[in-house]
């Protein structure tokens, strides 16, 4: 694992942890706010699984944890744009650092 991507997955690991907990207390006024909470919880997961026993299904958690919040943006009438590039720029990066090492996970 390069030193580049490790630097990424724990940038997303703390940035997105720190998303999820916020979004919990919004969710306390926003029920619909809980598929947010889970989101995060999903792309946590993907970063650690990542990062700790290095497991390919972690790439796999990030996607789908950007997919649903891309979805949620559209459904909640976010900035649609936006929320498409944030969707696709973090899941990118990951790939473009992990696609030369890819063989290193199970």
């Amino acid at each position: 694992m390069t030193t580049g991507l490790k630097v990424w997955l724990w940038i997303v690991l703390v940035v997105n942890a720190i998303s999820g907990v916020t979004a919990i207390a919004t969710a306390m006024l926003i029920p619909l706010m809980w598929v947010v909470v889970v989101a995060e919880a999903l792309v946590v997961a993907g970063a650690a699984m990542l990062l700790f026993p290095r497991k390919k299904m972690g790439f796999y958690l990030i996607c789908a944890g950007a997919a649903v919040s891309l979805i949620l943006n559209v459904v909640l009438g976010e900035n649609v744009i936006g929320s498409v590039i944030s969707a696709v720029i973090m899941p990118l990066i990951v790939w473009l650092l992990i696609k030369k090492t890819w063989y290193e996970f199970q």
